[in-house]
């Protein structure tokens, strides 16, 4: 059984994290929007080699992963119907979910999809800093600098101490064996293989402008296969969007679920 957090009660949301992350990341940036949006039962997982969650010696590609989630929502969800939300990889496992179990998905948010290493990398923009703060330099450990330098598009004194208390712990956590396999068999074969299904129901599709990991464009081109999505491609806006642009960030969450609200009405 995958390490899980489980908070609140009502419609089953299932919260997957991207790489070098766990649950506490996920929290972290999600439950602000829970404040003024109940009835929602929050499972927060920690995916193989993640978190409290080990690597295991299997899992050798993308397929393996999803395998692994599938197995635990069957266990965890069995027969019911939830909702979805994936980060950065964990959209992607998102999506093979959503291949895999059509019809047990009510609604689906992809924050920060694509960037897979079958895309174009000249598709992605340059890393650029748009709110610089280099009072903050002096004041970070050798260990921080290049996150700070190379992957923050907003520098703020928060989003360091966040990145300190959550992102740290989580990395020295990450499994880097157990990657490397996943990494060198990628694709989903549930969607490389087959035709991707359409997805009806209530969806969230979430971009960073300046986002050079995974781009927006890969984003933008999912619109076709999310029939009921919105989309949000956000300035000011890297990797980090959950932290750096976070009230509009959660005001799409929440507007997400209050769709959902609306179709399926509350969940005993």
């Amino acid at each position: 059984m995958l390490h899980h957090e489980i908070i609140g009660d009502g419609t089953p949301l299932l919260i997957l994290h991207g790489i070098l992350m766990d649950h506490r990341y996920m929290k972290e940036v999600l439950e602000p929007v829970f404040e003024k949006a109940p009835g929602w039962r929050r499972i927060y997982v920690d995916m193989p080699g993640h978190g409290q969650s080990p690597p295991r010696d299997g899992i050798n590609s993308q397929d393996d992963l999803l395998s692994a989630v599938v197995e635990f929502v069957n266990a965890v969800l069995p027969d019911r119907r939830f909702a979805l939300l994936g980060l950065s990889r964990g959209s992607y496992i998102a999506r093979g979910i959503i291949q895999m179990r059509p019809n047990a998905v009510i609604g689906a948010a992809l924050i920060l999809p694509g960037g897979n290493p079958g895309s174009d990398p000249a598709r992605l923009p340059s890393h650029e800093i748009l709110e610089a703060d280099p009072s903050i330099r002096p004041d970070l450990a050798e260990s921080e600098l290049w996150s700070f330098d190379a992957f923050s598009v907003v520098q703020r004194r928060d989003i360091v101490e966040t990145r300190r208390r959550v992102s740290a712990p989580a990395r020295a956590l990450w499994s880097a064996e157990q990657d490397a396999r996943v990494v060198k068999a990628f694709e989903l074969t549930c969607l490389t293989e087959t035709e991707p299904r359409v997805f009806n129901g209530p969806s969230l599709i979430v971009a960073g402008r300046q986002d050079s990991w995974s781009g927006y464009l890969d984003a933008m081109d999912l619109m076709p296969l999310f029939a009921r999505a919105t989309l949000g491609v956000l300035d000011t806006a890297g990797h980090g969007l959950p932290l750096e642009r976070p009230d509009l960030f959660q005001a799409l969450v929440r507007d997400w679920l209050l769709r959902l609200d609306r179709q399926v009405g509350p969940t005993p």
